[in-house]
Formats: C-alpha cells, sequence, structure tokens
C-alpha cells in the first residue's frame, strides 16, 4: 500500500511539470501575454512551460490568420516566485510567419531563478484601442 501511494504521488509530480501553462499555473494562455497593441492576424494558440535540469522551458505556438507573411517580434520578462524580474530586459526577437502558417517557438531561461514569465508580443500591425474605435483625430485602418 505504501509502495503504491509513492508510485502515486510521483506520476502526479511528473503530470504536473509537463502540463500546459494555463493548466499548470491555474491562469491561462492569456495571463502569460502582454501584447503592445492588439495583433489582428497572429494569435498565440498553444503555450507550454517545463523545468527541465532546473531550467524554465517554454513553448508557443503562433498562428497567422492572415494569408500574407506577418512579421512578430517577441521578449520573455523572467520573474522569480515573487513576481520580481530576475533578468536583464531582452532586446526584441524578430520572427517572420508565413501565411496560414502555424510556428512553434522554443525558449529556455537565463536563469535558474525564473520560476516564471511574462511573454511581450508587438507586430507591424498591431491596432491601438483608438485605432479599433476611430477618433477625429485619428480615424480607424481598416
Amino acid at each position: 500500500m505504501k509502495k503504491m501511494a509513492v508510485i502515486l504521488a510521483i506520476g502526479a509530480a511528473c503530470v504536473g511539470v509537463c502540463l500546459p501553462v494555463h493548466a499548470a499555473e491555474g491562469g491561462s494562455i492569456a495571463s502569460k501575454i502582454e501584447e503592445l497593441g492588439e495583433m489582428d492576424y497572429l494569435y498565440v494558440t498553444d503555450m507550454r512551460a517545463v523545468r527541465r535540469d532546473n531550467l524554465l522551458r517554454i513553448q508557443f505556438t503562433v498562428t497567422n490568420s492572415s494569408s500574407s507573411n506577418e512579421r512578430l517580434y517577441y521578449r520573455f520578462r523572467w520573474l522569480d516566485a515573487d513576481g520580481f524580474t530576475v533578468w536583464e530586459e531582452e532586446p526584441w526577437k524578430p520572427e517572420l510567419i508565413y501565411g496560414k502558417q502555424d510556428k512553434v517557438i522554443s525558449v529556455v531561461a537565463p536563469t535558474f531563478k525564473a520560476v516564471d514569465f511574462k511573454l511581450e508580443l508587438q507586430s507591424p500591425h498591431n491596432t491601438t484601442p483608438s485605432e479599433r474605435t476611430g477618433t477625429a483625430d485619428n480615424p480607424p485602418y481598416h
């Protein structure tokens, strides 16, 4: 009986490590993302996080709903258990997402101190709230 309890505990720990971010952390994919404006054609459709070799590893999928190629820029903000930044600000990394493509991007945290993260995204085709609603000074561009 004791042996069975140990096996179940180890199995549960392994499952918890491999679950997608939104299941493992109790939040959604959206809770891990900060967009500079709103991306019209690019969407993060899957995100997973796992701790392996004591480093946080992230894998996310970006989907391009447009038939045109779209440029994406991303960077991570690495956080400790209390939500404090544990690494210097990263430069923006460019990616070209081809029309109607899903692209998987994998990243490893640069420090053992990182236990959480925020993914920052921007694209040249991002819109801001004023562009979506339109104002006299700033009409909508859609």
